[in-house]
């Protein structure tokens, strides 16, 4: 009776056996996936970051954006005075009046800077 005890408990230590061999590479290979993974979102978190960064480096304060409009403007007012090389009806030339406005447009790039 003990000769077939013995029997089935050598079978059920074998059957467990070969169980936890299927199983433990079966985790060899979910860890070797997992490792994948982790690699794979680590690369995607820095691109998502310096995605973020340049996103953030496109957009200007509320004074640069200011600054910038005014160059803008002057540019504007300087190419409309060459354009129509007329004598505006005040005291300075429009070379003159073209000077100053580099002027100020000079100021203001340092400002930014």
């Amino acid at each position: 009776m003990f000769d077939k005890l013995n029997k089935y408990v050598v079978y059920a230590i074998y059957v467990l056996a070969v169980m936890s061999m299927v199983n433990g590479c079966n985790s060899c290979n979910t860890s070797k996936e997992v490792s994948k993974i982790r690699k794979e979102v680590d690369t995607l978190e820095t691109g998502i970051s310096t995605l973020k960064n340049q996103i953030k480096d496109q957009y200007y304060t509320k004074e640069e954006s200011d600054v910038r409009i005014s160059i803008e403007g002057y540019e504007i007012s300087k190419r409309m005075l060459y354009d129509q090389n007329a004598i505006v009806r005040t005291v300075m030339r429009p070379d003159d009046r073209m000077a100053e406005y580099d002027k100020k447009i000079k100021e203001l790039r340092e400002r930014l800077k």
